[in-house]
Parts: structure tokens; C-alpha cells; sequence
């Protein structure tokens, strides 16, 4: 299915309407109508299958990054490990650098870190940041209320199409 495709049809579709005026009134009339003359049940039906296979290779491939992450974070845990022992071994040996055909390792010194739990809200105001971030549904309703708000308003939606399959 491609976009040209489903523009014909909504041309067949158009020329159907216009070519018979009392079918745009009368849902049904016209869904039995263009059923019968196009090639709507058709195109629909091969769009809810091509949504139905990204779905599931969406799926597929969220599982797939899933199982990629998890094997990233063992590599890491690896490299950690790695590093952890480099730092011992040359602790145990009592150097801070030693050259090696494959690299050169050595121990240096990190900045001051905090240590213990951070509470943000037993901190005074100057030593936290504060967020401001627009609350969607107090703006939605002062908006409802009346309330004009510098380059906001309430729109209508537009339709979303909904597929059942099972």
C-alpha cells in the first residue's frame, strides 16, 4: 500500500459522493455504497495488517534494545571490574603508574565528592534548583474559565483512529 494508492481512492471516494448526494447524509447507505464500489474493505484491511506488523516489529525491536541494554550494562560491570583490580594491584604494589606494552595505567587523583544521602527538602533554597515547569491542566482549565493567557487557547483535537484485532 502506498500513498498513491490511497489517494485514488479518496478521489473514487469523492467522485462517488458527488456523483450521488443522498449517500453523504446516510452513513450506511454510503458505507455499503463505496464497500460495493471500491476498493475501501481492501485498502483498510491491508493498512490494519501493515499497522499490525510495525506494531509487532515495534515490540520486537524494543524487546531487542532491551536485551542490548542489559548486555551493555554486564560490559560495564566488566570494565568496572577491571579497573577495580588494576587499582588494587597497583595499590597492592605501592606504584601510582606503570608502563605496559598494551597502556600505561596510572592512579589519579579524582575531586572532592559529597558523601551521604542528599535531602532536597532539608536544604536551604540557595543550594537547590528550582523547576518551573507549565502545569497542563490548571492551564486547560483557567482557559475553560475564561481566563486569557498571551498566546494560549483551547483547541479541538482531531480525531484519532482507533483498530481493534482481537
Amino acid at each position: 500500500m502506498n500513498e498513491r494508492e490511497a489517494d485514488m481512492l479518496r478521489i473514487e471516494i469523492e467522485r462517488l459522493i458527488g456523483q450521488y448526494p443522498e449517500i453523504a447524509e446516510d452513513e450506511v447507505l454510503r458505507a455499503d455504497m463505496l464497500d460495493g464500489e471500491t476498493q475501501i474493505s481492501d485498502v483498510l484491511t491491508h493498512l490494519i495488517r501493515e499497522g499490525e506488523d510495525a506494531k509487532a516489529m515495534k515490540e520486537a525491536t524494543k524487546a531487542r534494545q532491551d536485551d542490548l541494554k542489559a548486555r551493555a550494562q554486564r560490559f560495564e560491570r566488566r570494565v568496572e571490574f577491571t579497573r577495580d583490580l588494576m587499582a588494587a594491584i597497583l595499590d597492592a604494589a605501592n606504584l601510582r603508574k606503570l608502563e605496559l606494552a598494551e597502556g600505561t595505567i596510572f592512579l589519579r587523583n579524582n575531586p572532592q565528592q559529597i558523601v551521604g544521602e542528599v535531602i532536597p527538602d532539608a536544604l536551604p533554597d540557595d543550594l537547590v534548583k528550582i523547576e518551573r515547569k507549565p502545569d497542563r491542566t490548571k492551564i486547560k482549565d483557567a482557559l475553560k474559565a475564561g481566563r486569557e493567557l498571551p498566546g494560549l487557547a483551547l483547541s479541538n483535537s482531531p480525531p484519532s483512529v482507533v483498530v481493534t484485532v482481537k
